[in-house]
C-alpha cells in the first residue's frame, strides 16, 4: 500500500482550488527575500517584512554548486516520461511514480494514459528536489560586528538567487543523510499567474518558457544524525506560528549541514533558492531556511533541564536525527528533527 506524506497533498489541493494570486503568496507564504518569519512543526507563518529588497539589490543568479557530498545512482534521474511534467533537475516525471491523479474535469485517468489538456494536479512518490547547502549564517549575537540593526541586515551576507537543486530518489545520499521517503506535488497554477519583471514589464507563467512550471512543493524525510551548534530556545507562551514549550534551534554559520529544501518564483530566473531574513524571541537572524523545529517539551526524550523557561536563546550544541523537510512554491521551508542531546556552552 503506497503511503502518502499529507502535507505537499494539501498543498496541492490549496493549488487546485486557486489560492495563489499573482505572486503574491496567501498567507504563510514569504513575500520577499527579507522577510520576519516564524515557522511551527505544521504551518509556515509570516509576519510583516522588515525590509524590502529590491531585484536589483540581490547578488547574481548562481548556478554553481558547493562542493557536493550528494551520492546519486546514475540511473535516478529519468529522462523519458511525460513531457509536459518536468522537475527542477531538468527530469521528466515517469507514470510508474505517479501515486495520485487529478483531471480538469474530475474524470478517472491512469498515470500512463495523463495528458496536458487532461491533467490538473498529480502527486508522486520515491523523490524529492534539494540543494547542497552553503551553510552561510549570520545571528544577532555571533555577528554583532555585522549586524545593521536600524535597517535589519547583515552588511557582509547579500542574498544571492541559487539555481542548485538535484533530484534525489530514496536511498540517495546527501550531506551524509540518507532519504528515506519524499513526495513531490505538481499542479496548474503558476501558468495562470501574472509575474512582475524586472524591467518593469509583465508576462503571464505561460510566457516565461520554464519547462518545470507545473512544480508546487515537496516533504522529505532523510534518515541519519547530526550534530551542530548554535542557538536553542524554548518558546515561553504561544506566539505567531509556534506555541509553548516548542524547542527551536538555529545553526551557526558553518553548522547546517543538512539538504536545503526551498522554492521561490521569479519571472527573470525561474525556481531558485536564497537566504532570508528571520526575528524570533529576541533573536535575529539569516540563513537558508530559517530554523530547525526539536518537538515540544512535553513530548521530548532528551534532557531539556538547563534550558532557560523564559522563552530566551541559549548557545549549545545539539544532536538530532532524522531531519524532515516540506516546502511549498514561495512558502518558508519547515525543517523538524528528533532531538537526542543538548549542551549548554557558557
Amino acid at each position: 500500500m503506497k503511503k502518502y506524506l499529507t502535507v505537499p497533498a494539501l498543498v496541492l489541493v490549496l493549488a487546485l482550488c486557486g489560492c495563489s494570486n499573482k505572486n503574491t503568496p496567501s498567507e504563510g507564504g514569504a513575500s520577499s527575500d527579507h522577510t520576519t518569519v516564524v515557522v511551527s512543526s505544521g504551518e509556515s507563518s509570516v509576519s510583516e517584512p522588515v525590509s524590502s529588497v529590491s531585484e536589483s539589490s540581490l547578488a547574481e543568479v548562481s548556478s554553481q554548486p558547493v562542493e557536493s557530498s550528494t551520492e546519486v545512482a546514475e540511473s535516478t534521474v529519468p529522462e523519458s516520461g511525460l513531457p509536459f511534467l518536468v522537475g527542477l533537475a531538468g527530469d521528466i516525471v515517469q507514470p510508474s511514480e505517479i501515486t495520485m491523479v487529478f483531471t480538469n474535469d474530475g474524470s478517472d485517468c491512469a498515470p500512463a494514459d495523463l495528458t496536458e489538456e487532461k491533467f490538473s494536479g498529480v502527486v508522486c512518490d520515491g523523490f524529492t528536489y534539494v540543494a547542497e547547502p552553503s551553510k552561510a549564517a549570520r545571528n544577532a549575537i555571533d555577528d554583532a560586528d555585522v549586524f545593521d540593526s536600524a535597517n535589519m541586515r547583515f552588511t557582509d551576507l547579500t542574498p544571492a538567487r541559487v539555481k542548485n537543486y538535484v533530484r534525489l530518489n530514496v536511498g540517495d545520499t546527501m550531506c551524509g543523510l540518507t532519504l528515506k521517503e519524499a513526495q513531490v506535488n505538481f499542479a496548474r497554477g503558476s501558468e495562470q499567474e501574472t509575474f512582475e519583471m524586472n524591467d518593469g514589464s509583465t508576462k503571464l507563467g505561460s510566457e516565461l518558457g520554464l519547462r518545470e512550471i507545473y512544480f508546487k512543493t515537496s516533504t522529505a524525510k532523510f534518515e541519519g544524525e547530526l550534530a551542530m551548534e548554535g542557538y536553542i530556545c524554548r518558546i515561553a507562551e504561544d506566539a505567531y506560528g509556534v506555541g509553548a514549550g516548542d524547542i527551536i534551534f538555529v545553526p551557526s554559520d558553518g553548522e547546517a549541514n543538512f539538504p536545503i529544501m526551498s522554492y521561490r518564483l521569479s519571472g527573470d530566473d525561474g525556481f531558485y533558492h536564497t537566504s532570508q531574513l528571520y526575528s524570533l524571541s529576541g533573536l535575529t537572524w539569516q540563513n537558508e531556511f530559517g530554523y530547525v523545529y526539536l518537538g515540544n517539551a512535553v513530548d521530548t526524550t532528551a534532557d531539556i533541564s538547563a534550558l532557560p523557561d523564559d522563552g530566551s536563546f541559549v548557545k549549545a550544541t545539539v544532536t538530532v536525527t532524522d531531519p524532515e523537510l516540506t516546502c511549498g512554491l514561495n512558502f518558508v521551508s519547515a525543517v523538524k528533527a528528533e532531538l537526542t542531546d543538548v549542551e549548554i556552552i557558557v
